[in-house]
C-alpha cells in the first residue's frame, strides 16, 4: 500500500479517466469564477469584502467561508464544527496578499476554484479506486460508478462551492479508501495513521470523528481496544483538538462574537426607540395622520422554516423534531441531491426556496426510485462485506443525525456530500457479484441512471452557473 502522501500519485491505469474527470471540475470552477469574477475580485476594505460576499454568494444554503477566510484571513467557521479549518487554509490567504500586491486584485477566487478543483479530483480518484482497487471491479465498471457518482447533483455543485463539504468529502473517501485497502490486506490501521487521521478529518468538520473511529473499529476489530491505541490514536488527539479548540474561540473568535454582539444591541435598541417613537406619534396624532401611520405600525410576519428543536440549549438547539420526515426523505434526501429541482434551482431556505419542492415530471421520482432500487440490491449482494458494513455505520450515523434529531433537515440536501457515495459503493458490489445477463441488466441499468442524471442535471447548472451573479 503507498506511503501516506504517495496515494496522491496518479497511477497509469487511471490517468485516462482521471484526467477526463479534471477537464470537468475544471470547467465547472471556470464557469463559477467567470460568474462571480466582477463581485469577487475588486480589491475592497475586509469587512466590506464580508459583506459582498455573504450578500451576492447564493448557492443553496452553502456559505463562502472559505473565500473570506482567503480574501482576509479571519476565524469565521463555527470552531466547535471546524476546529481546524481557519489553518489550514491560512497559508492560501498570506499567497492571496501576496498576488493582491502583485495583480491589484482579489486572487481568492481562483485560489479558491484551484483548492476545490483538487479536492473534486483527489475524490474521483479515490472512489473510482475503491471500486477498482477495494470492491475488485474491472476498469470499465469502475469508470461507470465513477461517473454515476459525478452525475450526483449535489457531488457536482460541491466540486465548486467554496465552502467546507469539498474537503470533507475528500477526506472520508481517503479514510474510506486507507480502511479498505487495510481490510483487503489483512492488516490494522497502527496508532500514528490513525492519530493523523482522526486529526485530519476532525479539524474539518468534528462530527467526522465518529466515522474515523468507525473506520478503525471495523478494520482492527478487538485489536482496536488496547489502551496504547485509545490513548494514542483517538483520546490524545481528541483531547489536544478539543484544547486547541477553546484556544481559538478565546484568542480569535470571541472578540469577533463580542463586536458583533454589540453591534447587535445597538440595532436592536435603536430599533425599539423607533418604535416607541412611531406608537407614541400615533397615540397623539389625529384619525387622518392614524390612518397614514397604519401600515407602518404593522410588523410583517415571517413564517419560519425551522422546526421545533427538542431543546433550546447548547447543540440541541439546532435539531427539528416537527418537519415532517417522509416528504423529506423523498424531496430533500434522496430527491434534490441526486436531482436538482428545476424550480428553485439552487435556492436557500433562509432566503426565498421553500422547504420541499416537488418535480415537475414522473421521470424525476423514477429516477430516484431506481437509484435506492440498486443501493438495496448492492447492500444485498454486499450484506458480508466487512468493508460496506463500514460504509452503511457511517450511512446510518447521519441518517440518525438528520433524520433523527433533525440537524439540518429544513436543507439536509447540502449536507449530502458526506454520505452520497455509500450509494455507488453498494452498488459495486452488485456488479462484483453478478453475472451474465444478470449484469448486463446490472450494467444497464446503471448506466441508464447515469445519462439520465447527466442529461437532466448539467443543463440545468450550466444554465445556473452562466446566470449573472445576484
Amino acid at each position: 500500500m503507498p506511503g501516506l502522501f504517495g496515494i496522491f500519485k496518479i497511477k497509469r491505469a487511471e490517468a485516462v479517466p482521471a484526467a477526463v474527470a479534471a477537464v470537468a471540475v475544471a470547467a465547472l470552477n471556470a464557469l463559477f469564477v467567470c460568474k462571480m469574477y466582477a463581485l469577487f475580485t475588486p480589491l475592497r476594505g475586509a469587512a466590506e469584502m464580508q459583506r459582498t460576499m455573504l450578500a451576492h454568494f447564493r448557492v443553496a444554503g452553502y456559505d463562502p467561508l472559505t473565500l473570506i477566510t482567503i480574501s482576509s484571513w479571519i476565524d469565521i467557521y463555527n470552531v466547535q464544527r471546524h476546529p481546524l479549518l481557519a489553518f489550514l487554509i491560512s497559508p492560501l490567504s498570506l499567497l492571496n496578499g501576496w498576488l493582491a500586491d502583485l495583480t491589484g486584485m482579489n486572487c481568492a477566487l481562483f485560489i479558491t476554484a484551484a483548492l476545490m478543483s483538487a479536492c473534486a479530483f483527489y475524490s474521483f480518484v479515490f472512489i473510482r479506486r475503491i471500486f477498482s482497487e477495494v470492491v475488485g471491479l474491472g476498469a470499465a465498471d469502475s469508470n461507470l460508478l465513477s461517473a454515476l457518482f459525478f452525475s450526483f447533483a449535489y457531488v457536482m455543485v460541491i466540486c465548486f462551492v467554496p465552502d467546507h463539504f469539498g474537503f470533507s468529502m475528500c477526506m472520508l473517501l481517503i479514510v474510506l479508501y486507507v480502511a479498505g485497502m487495510r481490510m483487503k490486506k489483512h492488516k490494522v490501521v497502527p496508532t500514528w495513521q490513525m492519530a493523523v487521521l482522526f486529526v485530519f478529518a476532525t479539524g474539518i468538520t468534528t462530527t467526522n470523528s465518529v466515522k474515523a473511529v468507525a473506520m478503525q473499529l471495523w478494520v482492527n476489530g478487538r485489536r482496536f481496544f488496547t489502551p496504547r491505541n485509545i490513548l494514542l490514536g483517538i483520546a490524545v488527539p481528541a483531547v489536544a483538538l478539543w484544547m486547541f479548540c477553546q484556544f481559538e474561540y478565546k484568542v480569535f473568535v470571541a472578540p469577533i462574537d463580542k463586536a458583533r454582539a454589540e453591534m447587535r444591541a445597538k440595532r436592536q435598541a435603536a430599533m425599539k426607540a423607533q418604535e416607541a417613537k412611531m406608537r407614541k406619534q400615533y397615540a397623539e396624532a389625529d384619525s387622518a395622520t392614524r390612518a397614514a401611520l397604519a401600515p407602518k405600525m404593522r410588523k410583517k410576519r415571517r413564517v419560519s422554516k425551522l422546526g421545533r428543536p427538542i431543546s433550546t440549549d447548547g447543540m440541541m438547539r439546532w435539531s427539528d423534531i416537527t418537519t415532517p420526515r417522509g416528504k423529506t426523505f423523498v424531496e430533500n434526501l434522496f430527491g434534490e441531491p441526486l436531482q436538482f429541482h428545476s424550480r428553485h434551482m439552487l435556492g436557500d431556505v433562509l432566503r426565498s426556496r421553500p422547504v420541499f419542492v416537488a418535480y415537475d415530471s414522473p421521470a424525476n421520482y423514477a429516477a430516484e426510485a431506481l437509484a435506492l432500487l440498486l443501493f438495496a440490491l448492492g447492500v444485498a449482494c454486499g450484506r458480508r462485506s466487512r468493508f460496506l458494513w463500514l460504509a452503511l455505520t457511517w450511512l446510518g450515523f447521519d441518517m440518525a443525525l438528520h433524520l433523527g434529531l433533525g440537524f439540518g433537515i429544513n436543507e439536509v440536501y447540502i449536507m449530502s456530500p458526506h454520505w452520497l457515495f455509500v450509494l455507488p459503493v453498494a452498488m459495486a458490489f452488485m456488479l462484483r457479484r453478478a453475472s451474465g445477463r444478470l449484469l448486463a441488466a446490472a450494467r444497464a441499468a446503471v448506466l441508464c441512471l447515469t445519462v439520465w442524471q447527466l442529461a437532466y442535471n448539467v443543463p440545468l447548472l450550466v444554465r445556473f452557473l452562466l446566470a449573472p451573479a445576484a
